[in-house]
């Protein structure tokens, strides 16, 4: 498995915590885990290229 689809893939499992916890900081703190890990795999996969 390639870095790119590993940061996509923890991204989508922070986004998912971010869904099932209630509280307000976690949820917030996890999405922007998942956003930071998008990025970072985007920027993986042009690096790539």
């Amino acid at each position: 498995m390639n870095l790119t689809a590993v940061l996509h893939a923890g991204f989508a499992v922070s986004v998912l915590a971010g869904i099932l916890v209630s509280d307000t900081t976690l949820r917030v703190a996890a999405f922007a885990l998942g956003a930071v890990l998008f990025v970072a795999g985007i920027v993986v996969s042009r690096r790539g290229d």
